[in-house]
């Protein structure tokens, strides 16, 4: 299974961590505000959103370790 990639919205995007299914993703929105995000890629879902990146780092670690275990 490949690493998915990023859903597709404005910004600029940087893939943090990346293993087959998963994928975390940093995006930085210029529009209205400055802000990043984090993106939490892993199947069923299409994406998990999260503004601290420690944390979608730990959902990330999560979701692999229940894949491994799974």
């Amino acid at each position: 299974m490949a690493i998915p990639d990023h859903p597709n919205d404005d910004g600029v995007w940087t893939r943090l961590e990346g293993q087959d299914g998963f994928a975390l993703w940093r995006r930085e929105r210029q529009t209205f505000a400055p802000i990043t995000m984090y993106y939490v890629i892993a199947p069923p879902r299409q994406s998990e959103l999260v503004y601290d990146e420690d944390k979608a780092r730990a959902r990330y670690a999560d979701l692999i370790a229940l894949s491994a275990n799974g």
